[in-house]
């Protein structure tokens, strides 16, 4: 097999630590997070990581991410370092791993630092005068990416977290190898945030205080929203129907 290892240059204490993760992965820390892929928290060298493995990757794209296109770890790598050149934060990346055998994709990994802050969903918990407050740093922590060309693909509430500092909230992002940096319409900005699955009330201060710092209609901007939040979930529907339409077939 043929392993190709990235190492950020002030991580390079750990390169005996990481060169030994395809082999180890499984035995690693704690699994804090298993769907399609696994994410484990462990220390090496007396720093906390957090380690994730791609592994579940369709042939075609194993092909592909082995000659044509960067890998999901390649990307999230490479994502973290230009979100924080452009001035936002997120988990520092140390490494990404490639396995590739026969020519094909079999594992990606991305190893980035611990971070202690909370995911966006926790809000639903707090007192509402606070996540009120919390929605409103969010809109503008999101209007500040977007005025930077910065958008994330998967601006949900598990991938925004945040951590109270002082008066004010700060946000850092995960999961980011699916990102987009370009110019974008008001249209696209408010089609960024479909996937935030909060109350229709917070979804709509939201959208309230991100169409007053961006100078545009309050009602245009959640409807807007809300349109393309719509057809996400009616796609999501009809994926999961056909899916179990075709799954129960006897063929």
């Amino acid at each position: 097999m043929s392993i190709h290892i990235d190492i950020s240059p002030g991580y390079e204490f750990l390169r005996d630590y990481v060169e030994k993760i395809p082999q180890r992965f499984n035995s690693l820390g704690e699994v804090v997070h298993k769907t399609r892929n696994v994410i484990r928290v462990d220390m090496g060298n007396n720093v906390k990581l957090v380690i994730k493995s791609y592994r579940k990757i369709y042939l075609l794209n194993r092909f592909f991410y082995a000659h044509v296109l960067p890998s999901k770890a390649k990307r999230a790598y490479l994502y973290a370092k230009m979100l924080i050149d452009k001035g936002f934060t997120t988990p520092e990346p140390v490494a990404y791993i490639e396995c590739i055998r026969n020519g094909l994709m079999q594992e990606s990994f991305f190893i980035s630092t611990y971070t202690d802050y909370t995911e966006l969903k926790y809000i639903a918990d707090m007192p509402p005068e606070e996540g009120g407050a919390v929605l409103k740093a969010l809109a503008l922590y999101t209007f500040k990416l977007h005025q930077q060309d910065i958008y994330h693909k998967d601006y949900s509430v598990g991938n925004i977290l945040f951590k109270k500092n002082g008066d004010s909230y700060d946000f850092t992002l995960v999961d980011n190898n699916r990102m987009k940096f370009s110019r974008s319409s008001f249209a696209y900005r408010m089609k960024n945030l479909r996937r935030l699955d909060l109350p229709l009330p917070a979804l709509a201060y939201l959208c309230q205080e991100y169409a007053r710092l961006s100078g545009e209609n309050e009602l245009l901007a959640l409807t807007t929203m809300l349109n393309y939040r719509r057809r996400r979930v009616l796609f999501a529907y009809r994926k999961g129907w056909m899916k179990g339409f075709l799954g129960g077939r006897s063929l």
